[in-house]
């Protein structure tokens, strides 16, 4: 279908949708109206994320309802209605109106529905999908986003990103579907006095409070020394605040400040001109209200990520990057004296080899998977079934981290929570997180990091991109002193000197890697 056809079939629609009719009026060229319908999203293994707007291009009300029915139909091909789906949403425009949408939809197809009664963390949406025993989860999110995006993620009934074998089969219900327009929508009262739409409300909270209590390593040097620690913490009108605090005071840190401005949800995040931790701009409030405090929290809006700044030599903040914070965390779980035997680390292929390093010298195995935590979920799922190993810890250096898999995704309140402890135990030492970075450092060698990102929007920012993978693909980049190359849309892992190659046996995914023969890499 064109964007044309799709354009004029959205306008017959709209007759009936004056919300609808009003966006579509306000697209005067022909340039913004093919931007919008020329195609659909695409849906993949972490669900669906646009701009939010009208078209087959945007996030809106009938793109919410078309993805919704193609994660019904999978549930219902597997005769699971009754097990049904937990749905949770954030602070992001339309996300609770959309929460309601899905639900609507699952609940025509006789699909049990437990929703959450409020804004609540993607971590606690794949520990409710457990903890209920549902056969999906969807969490109405764009992460980290800009304001004017939003999403649709889709788990397991593990609690797990759904698998690609999932996320294929809801393509093809979805290539299926003719007219969005049609799909059935059941009245909110009728799927309650049906016992088909379920609120979660604190029981929710209750649930996951009590769980998180594990993630503390020495209860009773938290309980007891904990209030020395003085903490900032920001959830960036996100869904962090009640869980993260809740989890900081029942482990015994009571010295704990929120920054007022930032802890009203909204989907504007007006403070901020982005409300991403890994941005050292979303810090500026927390750095202003800190009064001389230890650490400094921010986590993003659907509470996944965080972002922690301490004081440096100078006694400025500096914001750790991903892969610092990780090997702190890491570091002190692996110098605990009850790490379990046959302990494993999980990070990601882009995420720093300092983390492996410090693994390696406590006996500790560490699996590489692809950028994703639905892979790090996997492989916890796997080693339950094979005894092949125990989780530890699973980081990426995008400022994702897993400390109790009762969650299968990152957990930026399990984060924080053991944040604060490593953080409290340095300082009964006299040292800061910064003055602790620098001795795993001395210990294990300095790595050195960077990221750089290139956003390309639209039709032609899509085709740039794909230009540019295949430039790097085929380009022999003569200047570089390039040792070998992986190449994971192939599979192959190649030697540059010798020609020789391997297959590797992670999954299919557009990404290359390449290592200079100094040791130092670069991933694309």
């Amino acid at each position: 279908m064109t964007w044309q056809e799709n354009w004029q079939k959205w306008s017959v629609a709209s007759e009936n949708d004056a919300a609808l009719q009003k966006q579509m009026t306000e697209l005067s060229d022909d340039e913004s109206k093919r931007d919008h319908f020329y195609r659909y999203l695409e849906f993949g293994t972490g669900g669906m994320r646009g701009e939010l707007g009208c078209g087959t291009n945007r996030i809106n009300t009938y793109m919410i309802r078309w993805v919704t029915s193609g994660v019904a139909a999978n549930i219902v091909q597997q005769g699971r209605q009754a097990d049904g789906v937990a749905i949770a949403y954030d602070s992001r425009h339309f996300s609770a109106a959309f929460a309601l949408e899905a639900a609507l939809v699952l609940g025509a197809e006789g699909i049990k529905v437990y929703l959450s009664d409020t804004l609540r963390p993607t971590p606690e949406l794949s520990f409710m999908v457990r903890e209920w025993g549902a056969a999906a989860g969807i969490v109405i999110t764009a992460s980290h986003n800009p304001a004017e995006y939003n999403g649709f993620k889709v788990y397991g009934s593990d609690g797990c990103q759904i698998t690609l074998d999932d996320a294929a089969k809801i393509t093809a219900y979805l290539a299926a579907t003719e007219d969005l327009f049609a799909i059935p929508v059941a009245k909110e009262s009728v799927l309650v006095d049906a016992g088909l739409l379920v609120r979660l409300g604190v029981n929710a909270d209750e649930a996951y409070l009590k769980q998180v209590r594990v993630v503390t390593q020495n209860p009773e040097l938290v309980k007891t020394q904990g209030s020395q620690l003085k903490i900032v913490y920001t959830p960036l009108h996100g869904t962090g605040e009640v869980l993260v605090m809740k989890s900081l005071a029942q482990a015994g840190f009571s010295n704990v400040s929120v920054v007022a401005e930032q802890a009203i949800p909204d989907g504007a995040f007006p403070t901020i001109s982005s409300p991403n931790p890994e941005d050292h701009a979303a810090f500026a409030m927390a750095i202003e209200a800190s009064n001389d405090a230890d650490i400094l929290m921010a986590t993003d809006p659907d509470a996944d990520r965080i972002g922690v700044a301490v004081k440096n030599e100078a006694g400025m903040y500096q914001i750790l990057t991903g892969n610092q914070l990780g090997a702190l965390l890491l570091h002190y779980l692996v110098k605990q004296p009850h790490l379990p035997a046959n302990s494993a680390l999980i990070k990601t292929i882009v995420t720093s080899d300092l983390g492996e390093k410090i693994a390696s010298k406590y006996g500790v195995k560490t699996y590489n998977t692809l950028t994703g935590f639905k892979f790090i979920g996997e492989k916890i799922a796997e080693w339950e079934m094979s005894g092949e190993a125990k989780f530890l810890f699973g980081y990426e250096e995008s400022y994702g981290y897993l400390v109790a898999p009762f969650v299968r995704d990152k957990d930026a309140v399990q984060a924080a929570l053991l944040t604060a402890e490593v953080a409290l135990f340095y300082k009964l030492q006299g040292k800061t997180l910064y003055e602790a970075m620098e001795a795993i450092y001395q210990e294990f060698g300095y790595y050195s990091e960077s990221l750089h990102t290139i956003t390309a929007k639209g039709e032609q920012g899509v085709a740039r991109i794909q230009a540019i993978m295949e430039n790097l693909r085929t380009d022999a980049m003569p200047n570089l002193a390039l040792a070998s190359k992986e190449d994971y849309l192939f599979g192959l892992a190649t030697c540059l000197t010798t020609g020789k190659e391997e297959k590797m046996r992670l999954p299919i995914s557009n990404v290359l890697k390449f290592y200079l023969e100094d040791g130092s890499w670069f991933c694309v």
